[in-house]
């Protein structure tokens, strides 16, 4: 009688496993995902100024200035594509020289902005929501580049943080026989219309391309028509990792556990 106990109790430890797993691994669909958006339905959101924690290098030779310069220009290409998918997507977004004069009017802290009431800008501005992006890190995978960054969308009427994504990104690209990166048609023709290495194209692309992946995932806007399926479409999870292979295809991959390991 104690070992049919026992084996009955492990069943039902499996059998509330195997439930676990099944509801970790439906995705959650957007109308519960981003239910304070369509509760709310901002209209405008302004893109405040990128918070950029990636460490840079102790300079000592041109090199060192060269990659700093390049990671500086990557975190502006960052802030300045993240415009196109919200509008894109039917939200109305301050052009950057406008977004550039409310940051430089603005007394607050990115920290304080980020915790503190933001009424005024609802108030005052007529704009319903900030977008917040910050650039933790950059990584060399060996083959391609590696970002992390972090988006947060808040509310300026209730508040509410709206949307809340973390991204590991990494742009993969083909090595000649030295060992060398080798450009797609993209990337040179980036490079040559910035005037810029090929390194630093590749980063500006790979921000470019997060942006797009993170915010088309938002629900439309006011300006956009919305399909009667969009609310039950499944959003991508609030941790996940983006991969951009040399062919330009890109696959997103739920990652909440190794992304900070």
């Amino acid at each position: 009688m104690a070992i049919m106990g026992i084996k009955k109790s492990i069943c039902v430890v499996m059998l509330l496993v195997c439930a676990v797993a099944a509801v970790g691994c439906q995705s959650t669909k957007k109308q519960a995902h981003y239910s304070d958006i369509y509760k709310e339905q901002p209209s405008t959101i302004y893109v405040a100024p990128i918070v950029d924690h990636s460490l840079r290098r102790a300079v000592r030779s041109t090199e060192d200035s060269a990659y700093n310069a390049s990671l500086n220009t990557a975190a502006q290409q960052l802030f300045l594509t993240a415009t196109d998918p919200l509008v894109n997507n039917g939200y109305y977004v301050p052009g950057p020289l406008a977004s550039a004069q409310l940051a430089a009017t603005e007394a607050r802290t990115g920290r304080q902005l980020r915790n503190e009431n933001l009424s005024d800008y609802a108030h005052d501005l007529g704009i319903d929501a900030i977008l917040f992006i910050t650039l933790n890190r950059w990584g060399d995978a060996g083959d391609g580049w590696t970002v992390e960054v972090e988006y947060v969308l808040r509310s300026t009427t209730s508040g509410n943080e709206l949307m809340h994504a973390v991204v590991e990104a990494t742009k993969r690209y083909t090595l000649d026989f030295k060992k060398r990166p080798v450009a797609n048609p993209l990337d040179q023709a980036f490079a040559d219309s910035n005037r810029c290495d090929l390194a630093t194209a590749q980063r500006c692309r790979l921000v470019e391309v997060l942006n797009r992946y993170v915010l088309k995932d938002l629900p439309s806007g006011r300006h956009a028509r919305q399909q009667r399926t969009e609310r039950y479409i499944a959003s991508h999870p609030e941790f996940f990792t983006l991969r951009i292979q040399p062919d330009e295809s890109v696959e997103v991959v739920k990652n909440e556990l190794e992304l900070f390991d």
